[in-house]
């Protein structure tokens, strides 16, 4: 902080919190944020978020930050981590926007900055693929991998809520998932059927029940002693068994999250509600699993009479 900028500090800003550094203003944004009704996971991501904004204007007079600096903030962390680059700015913009509540700021330099163009890099997954991945699952790692695949298939969720499923969240004929990264609720039927696979949600369930031990309230997927998995084990595994069944795909192979498009390309076919079985709030982003980024161009599209 240089000398001006701590003078301000330290006597005006006794009295207008305009002068004071956006060091300061995080100190309460922070507690903003932390009363917003939102889950702990998303708080988390918001504060690292926000640990990187501090670390570039951290000192800078709160009132003093022009749009050409949050921009240069953006670019430069696009230039090193693309997706991360978008969270920030949408996170700058509404720590900006709460210092314009609380009478910090008078304007937003946030609000005319554009997003950084995100180039798409991961390969989506192809059915076949899923079913090599599959017959190599079931021959060369632990027997959870194979219903790991199955169950990202047939229900269409993050790897993040399929290492919470229990046999208790099953009754009244459903599956019941409170998602971890939008705290969604949701049931699914267990008559689910995905007719391109020929399996439905409650034979997956009962096959679950078949390795290794399982109390009545065990986790579908689970380690030899029962115990809960974690979310970098279900990714490595899918990992080693799509490079074993598949070989090198090139940069950006398709990653276990995009069981989740296949799943809602799949049902979508099938005439399900794929905006709910997701747990979206909007079409819109339901729209963007079904885009299969050219994996079937080129293929004749059937009229069917």
């Amino acid at each position: 902080m240089s000398f001006s900028t701590r003078l301000l500090a330290n006597t005006i800003g006794r009295v207008s919190p305009k002068y004071r550094t956006f060091g300061e203003w995080a100190v309460t944004y922070r507690k903003v944020v932390a009363a917003k009704p939102i889950t702990d996971k998303t708080k988390a991501n918001r504060a690292s978020s926000l640990s990187h904004i501090v670390s570039y204007m951290g000192d800078r007079v709160i009132s003093g930050i022009k749009p050409h600096e949050v921009a240069e903030m953006v670019l430069e962390t696009h230039a090193v981590h693309p997706q991360k680059a978008k969270r920030i700015l949408i996170e700058t913009r509404d720590a900006f926007n709460e210092a314009l509540n609380y009478g910090w700021v008078d304007r937003n330099p946030a609000l005319s900055v554009k997003a950084p163009v995100i180039r798409v890099q991961r390969k989506r997954l192809a059915l076949d693929q899923w079913w090599a991945i599959l017959c190599y699952s079931i021959n060369h790692q632990p027997p959870w991998v194979s219903r790991m695949l199955a169950l990202a298939i047939i229900t269409g969720q993050r790897r993040s809520d399929l290492v919470k499923m229990r046999f208790d969240d099953v009754w009244d004929g459903h599956l019941h998932i409170e998602q971890a990264k939008t705290g969604t609720r949701l049931a699914l039927p267990i008559a689910l059927p995905l007719g391109v696979v020929g399996l439905t949600l409650e034979q997956i369930i009962d096959d679950c029940r078949t390795y290794y031990a399982a109390g009545a309230d065990g986790y579908l997927l689970r380690k030899h002693n029962g115990e809960q998995l974690g979310d970098a084990s279900l990714s490595a595994r899918f990992e080693e068994a799509r490079e074993g069944a598949l070989g090198d795909l090139g940069p950006n192979p398709p990653s276990l999250h995009e069981c989740r498009s296949l799943s809602e390309r799949l049902y979508r076919v099938q005439g399900i509600n794929t905006m709910t079985l997701l747990g979206h709030k909007h079409q819109a982003m339901t729209d963007v699993y079904n885009d299969d980024r050219g994996l079937t161009r080129g293929e004749w599209k059937t009229l069917t009479l």
